[in-house]
Formats: C-alpha cells, sequence, structure tokens
C-alpha cells in the first residue's frame, strides 16, 4: 500500500514516466508489490487509498474524468438515431479534447521479457457494455462489463491491425468484493479479469458486426475516443484462449499478469498507465528569483 500511496502522490506527468523507467525484473517485482496490498481487508484498502481500489474504480474514474454519463448513455442506447459525430479515428492521431466528453479509457501497456521496444509495446482500450437489457434501469443489481481491443504498437500496428484486432470482455464488475482467487496460483487479484477466447467475444464492435454474434445485438456501439473499431473476430494463438488479471498498482497505473489455458501457464506480465497521463505536461517547481 505504501507503493498506492507514494503513486497518487505523483503528478500525472511522473505517473507516465513510469511506462519507460521500469525494468522487466521491475514490472516482475511490481506484481508481487501489488498482490501485498491484499493482506488488508477490503475497507482497510478503500481507506488507504482514498477510492475504490479496484480496476473497475480506475476505468470508472477515468470516465467521470472525460465527463462520460452513464445515465446519457444509457438513453442514446433507446434512441434510434445515431450520431456520426464520434466516428472514431486513426489512433495515430489520438489527443484528448478538454471539451470533448469520452466514453471510453485507453491505456498504453508495455510487455516485461520482450527485449525490443517495436515488439513490447501496446494499447488497452475499455468501453462499458451496454446495459443488459433483461434488467431495467432500476434494477437493484446490473451486470457490469467492460469490452475492449488491444491495438498493437510498433511493427504491428499497421499491418496486423485489422487481421488481429484481439477484442476481450471482462467478468462482471459488480460484485461486493475488491478481489478473486486464481485457481492455478492462488494468487488474489482484481475480480475484473480480461478474457480472449471466443465464447466471451459475442458482441459487435463499435458500428461493426461481428461474424460471432450474427444478430445477437442490433443496436450499433459508437465510441468517441479517436481508436480503430475492426469487426470482431476470433483471436488467434497465443491470445485465443488467454486470460488478463491485473492489480492496481496506483491511480491510473495497473500491473497484470497473462495466463494461457486451463492448466493457467504463464504468458507474460505488463504494466499499464493511462495514456493521457503520457500527454500530461511536467509541472517544474517554480524558482525564486534572488534580489541583488
Amino acid at each position: 500500500m505504501y507503493v498506492y500511496q507514494q503513486i497518487r502522490e505523483m503528478s500525472e506527468y511522473n505517473r507516465g514516466r513510469l511506462l519507460w523507467s521500469m525494468t522487466s525484473r521491475g514490472i516482475e517485482n511490481a506484481w508481487l508489490i501489488s498482490g501485498e496490498g491484499y493482506k488488508l481487508s477490503s475497507m482497510e484498502r478503500d481507506a488507504v487509498a482514498g477510492r475504490r481500489m479496484t480496476m473497475r474504480g480506475d476505468i470508472e474514474e477515468a470516465l467521470e474524468e472525460y465527463g462520460w454519463n452513464e445515465e446519457e448513455e444509457d438513453d442514446d442506447d433507446d434512441d434510434d438515431d445515431d450520431d456520426d459525430d464520434d466516428e472514431s479515428v486513426d489512433e495515430d492521431e489520438y489527443e484528448l479534447d478538454e471539451e470533448k466528453k469520452y466514453n471510453a479509457v485507453l491505456y498504453e501497456g508495455r510487455a516485461a521479457n520482450i527485449p525490443s521496444k517495436w515488439l513490447n509495446r501496446f494499447q488497452k482500450v475499455f468501453y462499458k457494455a451496454p446495459r443488459d437489457k433483461m434488467f431495467t434501469k432500476d434494477e437493484p443489481y446490473q451486470v457490469v462489463t467492460f469490452r475492449g481491443r488491444v491495438p498493437l504498437r510498433g511493427l504491428g500496428k499497421r499491418v496486423l491491425r485489422d487481421k488481429f484486432p484481439l477484442y476481450f470482455s471482462t467478468s462482471d464488475a459488480n460484485i461486493s468484493s475488491d478481489r478473486m482467487k486464481i485457481e492455478n496460483t492462488m494468487e488474489y487479484v482484481d475480480p475484473l479479469a480480461l478474457y480472449y477466447s471466443s465464447e466471451y467475444l459475442k458482441f459487435r464492435a463499435p458500428g461493426e458486426v461481428s461474424d460471432l454474434t450474427g444478430k445477437m445485438e442490433t443496436k450499433e456501439r459508437k465510441t468517441s475516443l479517436p481508436v480503430k473499431w475492426p469487426p470482431v473476430v476470433a483471436n488467434v494463438f497465443p491470445f485465443d484462449n488467454l486470460t488478463d488479471y491485473v492489480r492496481p498498482l496506483g491511480p491510473g497505473v495497473i500491473v497484470g499478469n497473462g495466463f494461457r489455458g486451463e492448466s493457467q501457464t504463464t504468458f507474460l506480465k505488463f504494466l499499464l498507465v493511462r495514456a493521457d497521463y503520457l500527454d500530461a505536461e511536467r509541472k517544474s517547481p517554480k524558482l525564486n528569483k534572488l534580489e541583488k
């Protein structure tokens, strides 16, 4: 929890620098350090962090900062008119407009133990899945899941983007606990797990129709974040049977561990930092001029 508090005291600029300054060994150690916080109870963790210390809390806090309103989103889903102003653009042009509301959150990521910066860079973008029509807005319990994809960076950015969009869907985040256990390793992790297998990809990409879904969803989803949304397709090896588990390391800073298959074989560890932190301005201390 000491590390979480120290990252909370950092400026957004310095949080963004963690993506470049942390080594592969540092990312692996960050996974272990973030797990130490689960020795505290949920109430103790929330009290120390000053907020809901979960991945869901991190995403929703970012959406609030972006001005996104869930009730307005639900109202838009009930309307038949589509707004063409929210058309996604190339992620190379990623830059947030302070006067615009965004309904998705982008994280920049770096994988551990992959030597080249052309191969170890990626992004993860999350948006909140539409409300299940089985539940009314006033239902006390609502299934809360997030969907998204992994836009590749470096060499794979242009060539592989449309062929391997790497979509995922998360577990239900609307639970009272701030933790769950990985069955194989018995490690405590955040309850928000990211699933890449086909059985979890029964949805449409924003504005696209998935070959996996047919007519399961008829309402087009659109995101205002400048990220491309290719059609949803089944992920290929080694992402076809991948599950990512995450742990909050600090506000807007997440460390993750990917596992493959039912045997839960470790795939790779990674670090995520909110993308807008990388664009934050450096706040230098003011210097007092000495009078002669």
